[in-house]
């Protein structure tokens, strides 16, 4: 069985599905729907906890201030506009309080920094069974199409029977839809103009309302434009509420999973309620694996065997052992024949920052720079790490750069990564052939570190449908989190409240060395833009069109093939490893990461040559790797062998 070191097994905080307690009409429920009558006590409460957050924490406060400058009706400075609130908030009703305080988070456009609203109010989902997505038409401009038609909720919306998809939005309760996007940029919370344009759509037909008081109207008005007639037409859908209980505590297999958390919950909640309803879109991911956010495809492109893996989520559902295990057995055996990868990563919302620092090393016969993140500069972060229980789950490192700019007018500290770079490095390359990652607005948090750590490390090729991946470049932590291990001055908010910080800040590496996450994303090396023809093929012209690209490029010439499965035992082998190389000139043997000896290879040409190890009789258990050189000693290829 496969096992991490003591820092790899810090796994992930699961996003589990509350149970549905009912689907109903939003005319309905919506007596339901409400925030409670809060005294001017707790309101001081909660506005001083955000102020906590905003002012002594929250990483992004001056970067989003200089990316999107400050305007009344779009960005707010958040420390200033918290001040503002605060001394106003006695002229405040309970709802215009929440609604104000709600604002201030909403505008920095940063899904890693939520302010959600009381129970009940927090447990209900609006929606309408159609979804909407940004489409690129033949000149290159923006659409908005119907893209998905929830067959299992229209039972409850016969009205959408005369939608079909690939339809055009024309408006939006009356006002035409660029202009219903537009003002739903500062509501939509995404980052850039590609994941603002993407979240605000999102917001058009699913509000959750943890963030988003109710629709006004219990029904929504939607001009289309027929894709198969071009003629123009309107429907009354009603808005329906999905009321789920809150979710479940997630069961984390290690304590400190908490702390390398890198997930956008709004998109995470959007996907538990399109898996309610038995939506599959993803036709392409036809087998399933032992995690069920890994599924994967052996695809025939041109008479050539592409390989396909689908990561649906940073946060696997039975941890990231499983997890890793699953995607190295895809490699090792039912992907090894493939001469090109395709790794699809849209729509993914994040998870566990240490699960996507494992899975680069997978890719590359390089050694890789793990990511890397920072803190602000404040008191509230030394007293944290030096002063409170919290500090104890975070190794010294961390200390280390806070303490490095203490009593400086530096803004951050110096970044510093989750895992060292040996431990980034421990199972090392399990893919031979050229990768490409997949991605769209809608990755985001861990997925738009993989993303981009994949580009940094030279790894991979990014292919988007759209420009930028969805720009969430932080490690975001929960409010109760300080309360539980920091304690005084972080208090429990009255009514179930919740709020999470965008705590440290990802700084890329590499080939991006310095460069922010953060509002700026992951630039597609190539850009494969969603028309409207995308949405009935199941993704097969954009799989293709990437297959082919993939298969285009330059193969590496060097090769390995192991007699032995990566993990046997070494009572199955006598600790003897055989091994066929071709291209390749020496080969480095490297036992528990000290270089042990160099075997003289001097296999030329694609005739394989037949090369054998044995492991020294004092060594029982650990791990083996081999690497294979060119003459010039630069890394062809390496295969690490668990014992």
């Amino acid at each position: 069985m496969f096992k991490l070191s003591t820092v790899a097994s810090v796994l992930a905080l699961s996003f589990t599905s509350g149970a549905i307690a009912q689907i109903s009409y939003l005319e309905d429920t919506r007596n339901q729907i409400s925030v409670q009558d809060y005294s001017y006590e707790q309101k001081a409460l909660v506005a001083e906890q955000a102020k906590l957050l905003l002012d002594g924490l929250y990483v992004n406060k001056y970067a989003k201030n200089l990316y999107y400058g400050l305007s009344p009706a779009g960005h707010l400075d958040p420390v200033v506009a918290i001040d503002e609130l605060i001394n106003n908030m006695g002229n405040l009703s309970s709802t215009q309080f929440h609604q104000q305080l709600q604002q201030i988070f909403l505008s920095q456009r940063d899904f890693h920094l939520d302010y959600n609203y009381p129970a009940p109010m927090k447990n209900f989902i609006s929606f309408v069974p159609v979804h909407f997505a940004q489409t690129v038409s033949a000149d290159g401009s923006k659409e908005v199409r119907v893209n998905r038609i929830w067959q299992n909720y229209t039972v409850l919306a016969p009205e959408i029977a005369s939608v079909s998809l690939g339809d055009k939005v024309v408006a939006y309760n009356g006002q035409p839809i660029n202009e219903a996007v537009n003002n739903n940029l500062f509501k939509g919370g995404g980052a850039n103009p590609d994941g603002g344009f993407v979240g605000a759509v999102n917001t058009l037909t699913i509000k959750s309302h943890n963030k988003h008081f109710p629709p006004q109207q219990d029904a929504l008005t939607i001009t289309l434009e027929s894709y198969e007639t071009g003629e123009t037409y309107s429907i009354n859908v009603p808005w329906l509420v999905f009321n789920s209980k809150p979710s479940a505590p997630a069961t984390a297999e290690d304590e400190a999973a908490q702390f390398t958390q890198s997930i956008n919950y709004e998109f995470a909640t959007f996907k538990e309620l399109e898996a309610a309803a038995q939506d599959d879109t993803f036709t392409l991911a036809a087998n399933g694996t032992a995690e069920p956010t890994v599924t994967w495809n052996k695809v025939q492109v041109d008479g050539e065997s592409v390989g396909y893996i689908k990561l649906a989520s940073f946060s696997p559902t039975n941890g990231v052992n499983t997890a890793l295990v699953a995607i190295i057995d895809l490699l090792d055996n039912k992907l090894n024949d493939t001469k090109a990868l395709i790794i699809d990563v849209r729509g993914n919302p994040g998870g566990n920052i240490v699960y996507n620092d494992y899975l680069l090393q997978l890719f590359t016969p390089k050694r890789v720079t793990p990511s890397h993140v920072r803190f602000i500069n404040t008191d509230e972060n030394h007293h944290i790490l030096n002063n409170s229980l919290f500090g104890t789950f975070l190794s010294d490192n961390w200390r280390q750069v806070l303490a490095d700019v203490k009593g400086t007018t530096e803004q951050y500290s110096a970044a510093t990564s989750f895992i060292t770079k040996d431990a980034a490095n421990q199972i090392g390359q399990a893919y031979y052939g050229n990768v490409g990652i997949w991605a769209n607005a809608n990755t985001y948090s861990a997925g738009d570190m993989f993303t981009c750590g994949m580009q940094d490390n030279g790894i991979a090729t990014v292919f988007g449908q759209h420009e930028r991946t969805g720009a969430g470049g932080a490690n975001v932590l929960e409010h109760n989190v300080f309360v539980q291990y920091v304690g005084a001055p972080y208090q429990a908010l009255p009514y179930e409240q919740s709020m999470r910080v965008s705590w440290r800040q990802s700084v890329r590496q590499g080939h991006h060395i310095n460069a922010l996450i953060e509002d700026y994303g992951c630039v597609a090396d190539e850009l494969v833009s969603y028309n409207v023809e995308d949405i009935f093929d199941g993704d097969t012209q954009d799989f293709n069109t990437i297959a082919r690209k993939l298969l285009a490029k330059p193969t590496a010439q060097a090769t390995v093939v192991f007699e032995s499965d990566r993990f046997a035992p070494i009572a199955q082998t006598n600790g003897l490893y055989s091994f066929d190389v071709t291209n390749t000139e020496y080969v480095d043997v490297y036992i528990d990461g000290t270089k042990v000896k160099r075997i003289p290879a001097f296999a030329y040409g694609a005739q394989a040559k037949t090369l054998s190890y044995t492991l020294p009789a004092d060594v029982t258990s650990g791990t083996v790797q081999f690497v294979g050189l060119d003459s010039g000693k630069t890394r062809l290829w390496n295969s690490t062998r668990f014992f």
